[in-house]
């Protein structure tokens, strides 16, 4: 028996057949010793025969999706303008990735594999009456939801690749690629599916299944992608007005802490419960030698994201005024006035609120294992053995200026076995952006442009954006506000793509740039061939699909 956790309530759902129907559906067409079954599991095909059985597959799909997209901010925010992974996994920063890195393979894999259980689900629930009937459509919808998904990533990363719409033998699996843009229409018409079948949200019980507002976020996201400003326009403005309820939620850390993580800003998230094994990762991806998880800090955020914070005016902040390390003859006595600079600047309560709900800054404290308090020194060697709170909060990589990630970590002791917080794979805050994004490339800066970007500012701590912007300046607010709403999240690497900023030095969005820490000091360069722009397919999908040639 195990436990999946599909929503944000309390509510779990214990079934002793979902073990069977997840590993039915995630393991058909895998080598024999695989298809082999226990002898208690329900056969598979009485998985498609009661509403209960097919709603424990479609909960199999959840968790396979789960797995599927977990890595989106993790890995994308690694490679993006928001932060880096650098003394991990460098081939991917230094522009040295070929067809064998693992991580292609595990997105193009998991992608397909999100991909073949989402058409068994709608293969075998389509025109099936043993299921009723408004539900028979509600799992159809949501499974088309995540196969869309799947080829709306596969599309922006790869380009053409194999279509696959329906259950296939193995040995009829290797096809040759589809054109992009017919990967494109049909990952569209998924998601138009969806948009029509799915409610606009459910009872508490069902809350964080899939609905019509996640559908139409991801239809939206498709145009706006392609630069079909009009449309992407047209449908991300239906979540503006009745009968959709979404909304800003009033404290923007609320979003990322598992007891307030189930709110109307929420379109779609990741769901995760504290248990072994089914909790999230980003705990310790994100988290600290010092929280709960241990964890490796295998992300930290940028310089480039501390630095385009700003004042409630939207004035800059001035780090050229920061000390400099060439002033100093040695570390210690220059980390003094360092971490002085630092304290006063976040003593001004004009800050943007997302810089420290974002990131543990330089001096700042952070609830730890035990429920100790730390704070970020620097150096760290020379308060290591602090013997008084806060201690110092230590990274993997602690003889490094690094900047942790608080979003996404949980604090004190609470949630030893797992981590409960859910990701938000899709929020409100990114409609209104991405709304606002449209009008202005299609009609310029509008009345509409600046009220969607006012409610983001606003909840920030911001004054609105000065009256009178041209369309280009218009266009830099908006990319500068996603930088400073998402970072951590994995949204900036896709938008630096479709912007075609990530090849360039731009001293934001491009990703040929050197890479600083908090100090202001190198630590690496950062490389993004235009080759980067249409990932390779991986070398083991080459090797066996002789039908297909890499890109």
């Amino acid at each position: 028996e195990i436990t999946t956790r599909l929503v944000g309530s309390e509510m779990c759902i214990r079934d002793r057949y979902i073990g069977c129907v997840v590993c039915l559906l995630a393991f058909t067409n895998c080598a024999d010793f695989l298809d082999r079954e226990p002898t208690d599991a329900l056969a598979k095909e009485k998985v498609w025969t009661s509403d209960t059985y097919a709603l424990n597959a479609v909960n199999g799909l959840y968790r396979v999706s789960t797995l599927a997209l977990q890595g989106y901010g993790f890995r994308f925010s690694s490679w993006g303008p928001d932060g880096f992974n650098y003394f991990y996994s460098s081939s991917m920063e230094t522009g040295i990735a070929t067809p064998s890195e693992g991580y292609f393979l595990d997105f193009y894999t998991n992608w397909y594999n999100m991909i073949r259980v989402a058409n068994e689900v709608i293969y075998n629930l389509d025109g099936n009456e043993n299921i009723t009937a408004d539900l028979r459509d509600r799992l159809i919808g949501e499974a088309r939801f995540f196969r869309g998904m799947g080829y709306f990533l596969l599309w922006h990363f790869f380009g053409d690749v194999v279509l696959r719409d329906k259950p296939l033998p193995v040995n009829e699996t290797n096809l040759p690629k589809t054109p992009a843009d017919q990967i494109l229409s049909f990952c569209r018409k998924d998601f138009e599916a969806a948009r029509d079948i799915l409610p606009v949200s459910h009872s508490d019980g069902d809350w964080g299944r899939i609905t019509k507002g996640a559908a139409i976020t991801m239809l939206g996201k498709t145009y706006l992608y392609n630069k079909e400003w009009g449309k992407a326009a047209d449908e991300l403005k239906k979540l503006l007005s009745i009968p959709y309820t979404y909304d800003l939620v009033q404290n923007y850390a609320d979003l990322f802490n598992w007891k307030t993580e189930k709110n109307n800003e929420v379109v779609y998230s990741l769901q995760y419960v504290g248990v072994t094994d089914y909790g999230s990762p980003y705990d310790a991806w994100y988290g600290s030698r010092s929280n709960n998880s241990y964890g490796g800090a295998e992300c930290v955020a940028s310089y480039v994201t501390m630095s385009n914070y700003t004042y409630k005016d939207g004035s800059p902040i001035n780090f050229s005024a920061m000390p400099k390390r060439s002033s100093y003859e040695d570390e210690t006595s220059y980390g003094i006035d360092l971490m002085n600079w630092y304290e006063g600047l976040l003593a001004s309560a004009n800050l943007d609120k997302r810089m420290a709900a974002n990131i543990i800054m330089p001096t700042s404290s952070f609830l730890g294992k035990d429920n100790t308090q730390f704070k970020l020194y620097w150096p760290y060697s020379a308060y290591a053995d602090r013997e008084e709170e806060p201690y110092a909060l230590r990274l993997e990589f602690s003889s490094y200026a690094l900047l942790p990630w608080r979003k996404l970590v949980n604090v004190g002791s609470d949630n030893e076995k797992a981590s409960p917080t859910d990701f938000p794979l899709i929020r409100f805050a990114d409609v209104l952006l991405m709304y606002a994004e449209a009008i202005n490339e299609s009609e310029g800066p509008t009345d509409e442009v600046y009220k969607a970007v006012k409610r983001v500012r606003n909840r920030a701590g911001l004054d609105p954006l000065p009256n009178g912007m041209s369309q280009k300046q218009m266009q830099r607010a908006i990319r500068l506000e996603r930088l400073r709403e998402f970072p951590g999240e994995g949204h900036l690497l896709l938008d630096v793509r479709r912007w075609e900023l990530a090849d360039t030095s731009d001293p934001v969005f491009g990703l040929n740039n050197d890479v600083l820490d908090f100090r202001g000091e190198k630590l690496f360069t950062r490389v993004f061939p235009k080759k980067y722009y249409q990932w390779p397919i991986p070398q083991a999908d080459l090797e066996i699909n002789k039908a297909i040639e890499q890109n």
